[in-house]
């Protein structure tokens, strides 16, 4: 890979905080280096008040325009423990809703009413909807995060909710490309894999296709090994993100990767930063503390580029 394919690798980042604070160090990164974003996480959140305050100090180092994300899907993923976020209903109970008009209204007003909340606090991207397909011999990693288990029960939802937040002012991310429902193991902490074939995965990945088809402008990767069409995990291959995602899906959005300081992307979170750059992901996420260090101990060396 040329030098000059990774120039402003720190333009692609959104990285995780210590606290609910900057520090000096922290501050420092973030004029020298300043990322794309930052994305927060429950070690980063106390108050209304106080998530406010650090996200206006994080963009006065990085400028207004800075990105501010979180992961606010409802049920057991949420990462403030007040309303409107917390409790909200996990995406399976929509799915199950026997009537799909009024299971539709309530995931919009759902993600209206949080997406409201989110932009008052000064966030820009929920990571949400799910976009992976419920299947019951798949890792519980999903689980009750998937509206259902078809594409239909999906997209229809999904799409709800992506409105539902475009209309509150906040840009959904759709995950996790091209499904994680198969996946026989949590990404976070192994390298999952999926064997079933191309064309199954190409037709479970129509979730996608369809929301990008309604204006789904951010798509996130899975950390997964699907072994019928590449020996990569999709985040760091160009088939499923050049090929199809941008080929056959004609996605012209922002190819998010998921965190790359899983361990589904491997231990060397500069060098997996690096291939998926290189592999096409636009948004590089380093959502731990450890992570967002060493890339940026190899941004001070030099190491991989950098743009101020």
């Amino acid at each position: 890979m040329s030098s000059e394919s990774l120039k402003g690798l720190n333009r692609h980042l959104l990285i995780g905080l210590e606290g609910p604070e900057l520090d000096a160090r922290e501050a420092k990164m973030l004029r020298e280096f300043p990322p794309v974003g930052v994305i927060l996480f429950a070690r980063n959140i106390e108050s209304p008040e106080q998530v406010k305050a650090l996200l206006d100090s994080v963009r006065q180092c990085t400028g207004e325009a800075s990105w501010a994300a979180i992961d606010e899907e409802g049920g057991r993923v949420h990462r403030m423990p007040w309303a409107p976020f917390h409790p909200r209903r996990p995406a399976c109970d929509y799915g199950r809703m026997q009537d799909r008009n009024a299971a539709i209204r309530a995931v919009y007003d759902d993600n209206l009413y949080a997406g409201r909340a989110l932009q008052q606090l000064g966030f820009t991207h929920n990571c949400a909807p799910v976009l992976d397909l419920f299947h019951p011999e798949g890792h519980g990693i999903i689980g009750e995060r998937a509206y259902g288990p078809d594409v239909d029960t999906v997209a229809t939802l999904a799409r709800a909710s992506m409105l539902g937040l475009r209309d509150a002012g906040i840009e959904a991310v759709g995950k996790h490309f091209p499904g994680h429902g198969r996946a026989n193991a949590d990404s976070h902490v192994a390298v999952p894999q999926v064997e079933a074939s191309l064309d199954v995965l190409l037709a479970e990945a129509q979730s996608f296709a369809r929301l990008i088809q309604a204006g789904l402008q951010h798509v996130m990767t899975a950390h997964v090994i699907y072994s019928q069409a590449d020996e990569r995990i999709a985040t760091l291959s160009p088939f499923w993100l050049r090929e199809v995602l941008r080929g056959r899906f004609g996605f012209t959005g922002q190819i998010w990767s998921d965190d790359l300081s899983m361990k589904g992307a491997g231990d060397d979170v500069p060098a997996a930063a690096r291939a998926a750059l290189v592999a096409g992901c636009d948004v590089l996420p380093v959502c731990q503390p450890e992570g967002v260090r060493q890339v940026y101990q190899d941004l001070s060396e030099g190491v991989i580029g950098s743009s101020t």
